[in-house]
C-alpha cells in the first residue's frame, strides 16, 4: 500500500494490532482503537530493531518518511550482498503483505546458506542455477519456488537500483525443477469408503476436510470458540479472509475436543507424511478439497456457490457487481453433500 495523509485517515480500525509498510522501514502501526504511530524496523543478522517515531497525526507521513530515512543507513549497490537483498526484500516486501510467511523464509534462507555472502554485481546466472539444479534434484517443487522467489528479490534489487539487471531475468522453471504439472485428483467412492473404515489418528480431521472444503491449516487452527451452532466461523484464512461453513451433524460429529481445538494439533507436514506412508492412499489433503468442489458440481449446485463455500474471490464484473452471499444456498449445498457421503460410506458413517 502506498501510504498518503488521504489513506491513513480512510483506514479502518483493525480487529488486532496490525503494521503498514511504507519506505525505508517506515512502517505505520494501528491499533483497534483508532490509533495511529510510526515505527522505523531494520533487521540484522536474523534479529529485529524497531524505534518509535511518534504518533500520527503529531508527526506527519512526510516527517516520519524524513526521520526513517535520516535511520536507514545508505549503502553503496556494490557492498549489498545477496543475504542483505534477501532480507531487505523480505522484510519490506513480504512481511507487510502477507500473513504467513514461514515458506518465504525458506527460500530466504536457502539462499544465505548458498549464496548469502556474494556482492550483487558478482553474483552470476550460472552460479544461482547450479544452485537451483542441485536443490531440484532433492526437492523439485521446492526448486520451483525457490527460482519464483528468488526472481522477484532480484528485481526488486533492479527497482532500487542495486543491479542493472537480474541474473535470472530469463531463468525457466525449466532448469529448477522443471513444469509442474496442475492435479486433477479427485477421490473415488471406494476411497471415500477406506476414509471412513480408517481408524489412525487424522481420519477424523480428513473426513472433516471432505466434508467442508476447508484447507488443512483451517481445519487446524479451528477452536470450540470459533463454534455457533453449527456454524464454523474462520477469522482469517491464507489470503487474510474471513470465512464460514455450515457443519452438518455428520461434519459436527467430527469435531472433538483437544484443549479447546477441533482436532488434535499435528503439524499439516506430520499429516501429510502419515498419508504417504499409508498403502494404497494416493492422494493429498489438497486434493479432498477438489473432492468437495468437483462433487459439489456434479450433485448440481451452482458454480458460483461452490466458489462461495471455497472462499474463493469471484472475478471481474461479478466481483464488482455481486453482493450476494448465498447463505441459504451454501447451507444447502452443505447438507446435500453430507447426504452423499451418507449414501456413498452406508453403514461406515454412523
Amino acid at each position: 500500500m502506498a501510504l498518503t495523509e488521504t489513506t491513513i485517515r480512510k483506514l479502518k480500525n483493525p480487529e488486532k494490532e496490525r503494521l503498514i509498510g511504507d519506505e525505508r522501514g517506515l512502517y505505520l502501526r494501528c491499533y483497534p482503537s483508532g490509533r495511529r504511530s510510526w515505527l522505523y524496523r531494520s533487521r540484522k543478522g536474523g534479529s529485529w530493531k524497531t524505534r518509535n517515531l511518534g504518533e500520527w497525526p503529531g508527526v506527519t507521513l512526510a516527517e516520519a518518511r524524513t526521520k526513517a530515512a535520516a535511520l536507514d543507513k545508505r549503502v553503496l549497490p556494490d557492498s549489498v550482498t545477496f543475504g542483505d537483498l534477501l532480507d531487505e526484500w523480505f522484510q519490506r516486501r513480504i512481511e507487510p503483505r502477507y500473513k504467513v510467511t514461514k515458506n518465504i523464509e525458506v527460500y530466504v534462507t536457502k539462499g544465505k546458506a548458498e549464496a548469502g555472502k556474494t556482492p550483487l554485481p558478482q553474483l552470476t546466472t550460472k552460479r544461482l542455477t547450479d544452485i537451483l539444479v542441485e536443490y531440484a534434484e532433492a526437492a523439485p517443487v521446492a526448486a520451483n519456488r525457490c527460482l519464483s522467489n528468488w526472481k522477484l528479490a532480484l528485481k526488486y534489487a533492479v527497482e532500487r537500483g542495486y543491479i542493472e539487471r537480474s541474473p535470472l531475468e530469463n531463468t525457466t522453471a525449466a532448469v529448477a525443477g522443471g513444469e509442474e504439472k496442475s492435479r486433477d485428483r479427485v477421490l473415488t467412492d471406494g476411497e471415500i469408503r477406506a476414509l471412513w473404515a480408517d481408524r489412525h489418528d487424522h481420519a477424523p480431521l480428513l473426513r472433516f476436510l471432505l466434508l467442508t472444503g476447508l484447507r488443512i491449516s483451517e481445519a487446524q487452527s479451528a477452536t470450540r470458540a470459533n463454534l455457533d451452532g453449527n456454524t464454523l466461523h474462520i477469522p482469517e484464512n491464507k489470503s487474510s479472509r474471513p470465512h464460514w461453513v455450515y457443519l452438518p451433524p455428520l461434519a459436527l460429529g467430527l469435531a472433538g475436543d483437544h484443549d479447546g481445538y477441533l482436532f488434535a494439533q499435528r503439524s499439516n507436514t506430520a499429516v501429510q507424511a502419515r498419508l504417504r506412508n499409508t498403502a494404497k492412499v494416493t492422494w493429498t489433503p489438497h486434493d479432498l478439497r477438489r473432492t468437495f468442489a468437483t462433487r459439489l458440481a456434479g450433485l448440481g449446485v451452482d458454480p458460483l456457490v461452490v466458489e462461495k463455500m471455497l472462499n474463493h474471490t469471484l472475478g471481474g464484473v461479478l466481483a464488482t457487481y455481486n453482493r450476494h452471499t448465498y447463505d441459504a444456498e451454501r447451507k444447502a449445498a452443505a447438507v446435500l453433500w453430507a447426504n452423499e457421503v451418507q449414501r456413498i460410506v452406508g453403514a461406515a458413517a454412523k
